[in-house]
Order: C-alpha cells, then structure tokens, then sequence
C-alpha cells in the first residue's frame, strides 16, 4: 500500500466543515488527536473553553455544554461520558459515524464527512475536526502558506496558545508513524526546565508571531532551531503535515508504525475500546 500517496491525498482534500451548532464556551472532550485539537481551541478561546480527556471528566462537574469529539465514536469512555450526561446537561458529539454508540447517546451531533481509503494516522480526519470545532465555537480559520520543514530524529516541539495543541499533535504522529520518541510544550514552561534536555536535538518552533518566540529562536546556537512562518493552528498543522510527508519520502518510509506492531496495538486498543 502507498502511505504516502494515500496521506497526499488527503492533504488535498477539503476538510471544511460548517457546522448549524453555535455554542460560545463550554468543555470539549477526547483524546489522542481529538485532544490535540481541543487543546487549539482552548488556546483561542482563552478562558471560555477548556479541554478533558474522557476518563477523567467522567469524575467532573460539568456546568456548560460538552462537546465530545471522537471520529470513530467508539471509544469507550467517550460513549460513557455522554450516557452520564444525556439527561444532565447539553451534549454535542462530533464523530464520522453517525451510528455509533457515541453519536446515539448524544442529542445532538455534528457529522465529519471521513471515509477513509485505509487505515491511517490523522492527517484530515485532525483537520476536520478542527475545522468543526472551529465552526461549533465562531472561530475563523488563521490564513497562511504552510511550508514543509526538514524534521530530524527525536525533535522537540515548541509552541504557544492554540499552537500548543499543534505542538502536542505533532509529537503524537511521530510515535504513531515512525514510532520515534519526540517531546512537545508550551512556549513558558519550556525554557523553565525542558530546554536541558535540546542540546543536539532539533527544536521546532510552531510561530504564532509572538516576539517572544524569536528573541528564543536568535538565541539558541547550540542545535538546530526551526521557527515557522505560520501565525495560527492551521497553518501550522499544514505545514507539519507536509513535513511528515517530507520525511516519510526522505526516509524511503512507506510505513505507519501503529500498524506493525502489534503488540503494542493490541494493548493501546484494549484501553480504548
């Protein structure tokens, strides 16, 4: 099977989404790749939203709407978040599967049109689901040229606000593509401690304009540095994605790890599902 091919395509697919559900602050809830994207919008929504993994905020006192994101709604605690809170409080479950248990617990849902040629790591599916949560939200899409980026062995992930959630994202298609560690954080927290850990490995800044990125970026001289031209998620999800395909052809990588290893498949859905 041609990966890259298949991961090119759906970089040139549209992944729009318009959603007819508005709400301006609440929770949203999910993990892996839905977490991620939660994550952005938590960065712009600066206060009026906050992200949880499913697990945990099956303990939470929810006082907002809830949006639970899952693609495939199935995963387990997703499903059981929202048959807790049915009766409770406004529920949105944005999925691809319309009969899914998650979307049959929830009133209300918002359909992400993916249907996937094969098996693979969130490349559209991340882009639509932020696209809707955008929509759901009142956010507009940041303008940019994503451009692709060489990405090295074990590169750490930088980035602030929204591209926070970037930053995380990014760390998650490393382990799931080429099963390489990287590490990801904040633009503070990480020149508090995580920086010890750069000196010869790549460091990847996901811009948001900040003057603070580049006073960092001008100092550091002892490793590579990266800094985007980008200013918002998108652009800067963009252009990671093509640096992923970069990479995957650089390295001859017609490969998604996920898939190979089974063993550790096997534990990573049991958890889940």
């Amino acid at each position: 099977m041609d990966y890259i091919k298949l991961l090119e395509e759906e970089l040139n697919t549209n992944y729009k989404i318009n959603s007819n559900v508005q709400v301006d602050e609440g929770y949203i809830i999910g993990a892996g790749d839905s977490y991620a994207a939660g994550l952005v919008v938590q960065g712009k929504k600066k206060g009026k939203v906050f992200v949880l993994d499913p697990y945990e905020a099956l303990d939470f006192n929810f006082d907002k709407p809830v949006v639970i994101l899952s693609v495939s709604g199935k995963t387990k605690y997703n499903v059981l978040l929202a048959r807790k809170l049915r009766n409770k409080t406004r529920v949105i479950a944005v999925t691809a599967n319309l009969d899914s248990p998650l979307a049959k617990e929830s009133k209300e849902v918002v359909e992400l049109p993916y249907k996937p040629k094969a098996r693979l790591p969130g490349f559209l599916s991340f882009l639509m689901s932020l696209s809707a949560l955008y929509s759901i939200f009142g956010l507009e899409e940041d303008k940019g040229g994503a451009k692709g980026f060489d990405i090295e062995t074990n590169p750490f992930f930088v980035g602030k606000g929204e591209n926070y959630g970037v930053a995380y994202f990014a760390s998650l298609k490393m382990a799931e593509i080429f099963g390489e560690p990287s590490s990801y954080e904040s633009l503070e927290l990480f020149v508090h401690a995580p920086i010890f850990t750069t000196r010869n490995r790549q460091i990847i800044i996901f811009s948001s304009g900040d003057d603070r990125e580049k006073k960092l970026k001008d100092m550091i001289d002892y490793t590579k540095v990266i800094s985007t031209d980008c200013e918002g998620a998108f652009c800067n999800t963009k252009s990671l994605l093509y640096s992923i395909i970069l990479k995957m052809k650089r390295e001859n990588w017609n490969r998604i790890y996920f898939l190979e290893d089974e063993k550790i498949l096997n534990i990573s859905s049991e958890m889940i599902y």
